[in-house]
């Protein structure tokens, strides 16, 4: 990702809570979406007057709001947390708006934010006091009054992704022992399933319990799933340091009284929270919903219109609806975000109105569009996805020659207005008045046949599908010059919470990085099934391949746990900081990925019999190659990390010895040359 605002995006990308309405038959790339929301409500949240908010009404017949109740609750985003000193989560905020229907608004200035045991025990013990997130469950029934739900808490149990621990039915939990929260709701649950308590090991803060899980105290922990995320985040500096072997039944999130506080209070907070849910626009949106929107994409992104042009092969219309790469890839991002909506829900626009409209602040998204320095502070930015070249098309019988920039001033140029291509060739020297716009492409195919322009900026595979579909035969023409090649991104107009463009950002990052159970990424699919596999200069030796898995052949013969935790932690020599390209993964003796310092979504996961896109078992050639002949080489397509689409690459592999006893397949790669 380029660009300031990008980079600063991406250090803000972190969790969702779409995982929190679902169970746990869930894909595992659902499971890990939940990440992208919870890291990103760590960054600013502006609850800006756009698309996504509503001005209160007051509900005229609930009872006032006693000014001497105690508010208390604890860090677990996205439902309440701190962030630089301030207060945030949709807890707090149904809260507030809960509190000024009722006529007397608490400010997140008055609540306590302090340990979950504190809280919980301060509720449980004194007058006038109010809980929240609070879990309701059998147990905690009748020992406060409840107004709510607000929302789903699904407790889950963390592990080490290198350790093999499979739980299926509650009595495998009796093999381990199981970090807790005092008070917190996962301990009932546990002790419901049947665990003992001498199993659990309670603590009053999640690092103290991270800190055991990393040093083998426990093997396991029990944590509602996305604050555990975040949290591991905070302490660990990757979302992913562990993976979820097992979801608890799904709780339901409740303010929580305690018992001296009248129920004509309690039951006035009820109504106010029941108006805001059932109260709608002229849009049938409630208040309630548009609270969740600014931090669940499954709601938020249902809200926003959705555009793009005429634009082949990433974005066309065929058959009557929108069609292409990014058609395919925002598709893909709405399901594994549970947002119901489709290609059918895209309008195909002329790309100046598509930016007339993102400018306006109408809450849209609009693709697939060119970073530039003078687009960048207009909009926000999700991606890259993809990229293409371009180029300038002249007609081959012309024999026209651009040797230099300069040669395109002696022509008429046409491009589609509004485009990049426009400034690409104006930032080459081109004179404006030598050139041409259309409002779509098919203009400039008609001009270009007619003799009405010289030459045409565009993009190599658009301009040839383009001229195709105007019944010109692109054979016919050539390209004679390339302006650039560049990546393409979504963007969002700026009254989109910024919340969920990080948001988008991170689905984009989990389609390209979870694997399916071939062992493919639903973005390998896409790209694969409409450009194909390219090539790319390397920009490291195969030799520094070969050191790299030497260095780590030998780090596992002499320490094998703290060099399995290291790579997966994507520390250096094991992840290249200068060339993020060159990492390195690690399989056992059964194919299962035990280690890998790019992609740690895909550790646990066994590669036997799987492929890449084109059908080839490389895992399999791997292992076998190593168990046969030591070391060796195997070619392969797969993505790169650093650069969008899909890429032929050579994989140097070796056998070693761990210092555990076990057989170990140390591998490293390099994305082939296009003349190799």
């Amino acid at each position: 990702m380029t660009g300031s605002v990008l980079r600063e995006r991406e250090k803000k990308i972190k969790i969702y809570v779409l995982c929190l309405l679902k169970d746990a038959a869930m894909s595992l790339l659902q499971q890990y979406l939940c990440l992208i929301l919870f890291g990103v409500l760590a960054g600013s949240l502006v609850l800006s007057a756009g698309c996504l908010n509503e001005p209160p009404s007051k509900t005229a017949s609930v009872v006032s709001l006693p000014e001497n109740l105690t508010y208390y609750t604890e860090q677990l985003p996205p439902y309440n947390y701190e962030e630089d000193g301030v207060l945030k989560g949709f807890s707090v905020d149904l809260l507030e708006a809960i509190t000024e229907r009722m006529g007397t608004k608490v400010n997140r200035e008055q609540v306590h934010l302090v340990p979950w045991t504190e809280g919980y025990q301060a509720v449980l013990t004194n007058n006038n006091t109010v809980l929240f997130t609070t879990a309701r469950t059998p147990d905690r029934e009748d020992s406060f009054k409840w107004a709510g739900p607000i929302f789903a808490v699904p407790n889950v149990l963390f592990a080490l992704p290198e350790r093999d621990i499979v739980i299926t039915i509650p009595e495998d939990l009796n093999a381990y022992r199981i970090g807790v929260i005092v008070d917190d709701s996962a301990v009932q649950q546990l002790l419901d399933a049947g665990v003992n308590s001498s199993q659990l090991v309670a603590e009053t803060s999640v690092p103290a319990i991270i800190a055991k899980l990393n040093s083998g105290e426990i093997d396991l922990w029990a944590y509602t799933k996305a604050p555990g995320r975040y949290l591991t985040e905070q302490v660990t500096g990757s979302y992913y340091s562990f993976k979820i072997v097992y979801t608890m039944p799904v709780l339901e999130g409740y303010y929580a009284f305690n018992r001296n506080v009248p129920d004509s209070t309690v039951q006035s907070f009820q109504q106010a929270l029941d108006t805001l849910k059932t109260e709608k626009d002229s849009r049938g949106i409630s208040p309630y919903e548009r609270i969740l929107g600014r931090y669940i994409p499954s709601i938020g992104f249902a809200h926003l219109n959705y555009l793009t042009e005429e634009w082949a092969p990433f974005n066309y219309e065929k058959d009557g609806v929108p069609a292409g790469i990014s058609v395919e890839i925002l598709e893909a991002v709405f399901r594994e975000m549970g947002v119901n909506r489709s290609r059918e829900d895209v309008r195909i626009v002329p790309l100046s109105e598509g930016f007339r409209q993102a400018q306006n602040n109408t809450g849209t998204v609009l693709f697939s569009i060119v970073l530039s320095p003078e687009r960048e502070p207009l909009y926000q930015w999700a991606g890259p996805f993809t990229k293409g070249s371009f180029v300038v098309f002249a007609p081959a019988d012309r024999n026209i020659t651009i040797r230099s920039p300069e040669d395109l001033n002696r022509y008429r140029i046409g491009a589609v207005k509004g485009t990049i291509e426009n400034t690409l060739l104006t930032g080459r020297g081109v004179n404006p008045s030598h050139i041409v716009n259309g409002l779509v492409p098919a203009d400039l195919v008609t001009m270009l046949e007619n003799g009405e322009i010289d030459l045409w900026a565009t993009g190599d595979v658009t301009g040839r599908y383009e001229m195709e579909v105007a019944g010109a035969d692109p054979d016919a023409y050539e390209i004679v010059y390339t302006l650039s090649e560049n990546d393409f991104y979504f963007i969002f107009s700026k009254d989109v919470p910024d919340e969920l463009v990080t948001a988008f950002s991170q689905a984009l990052v989990m389609i390209r990085n979870q694997k399916d159970p071939q062992g493919i990424s639903e973005y390998e699919r896409i790209i694969y099934r409409n450009i194909g596999v390219g090539c790319t200069q390397q920009p490291f030796s195969d030799e520094s391949v070969i050191a790299l898995v030497d260095t780590t052949a030998k780090a596992i013969s002499q320490d094998t746990p703290d060099t399995l935790r290291r790579i997966n932690a994507g520390e250096a020599p094991y992840r290249d900081p200068e060339n993020p390209e060159l990492y390195v993964f690690v399989y056992d003796s059964n194919e299962t990925m035990v280690a890998h310092a790019e992609n740690i979504l895909i550790v646990g996961t066994n590669f036997r019999g799987k492929t890449d896109v084109t059908g080839k078992r490389l895992h399999d050639e791997i292992l076998s190659g190593a168990l046969q002949n030591g070391t060796g080489w195997v070619e392969y397509v797969y993505v790169n990390p650093v650069q969008t689409n899909l890429y032929y690459k050579t994989t140097y592999y070796r056998l070693t010895k761990g210092s555990d006893g076990n057989t170990y397949i140390a591998a490293s790669g390099n994305f082939k040359r296009c003349n190799a």
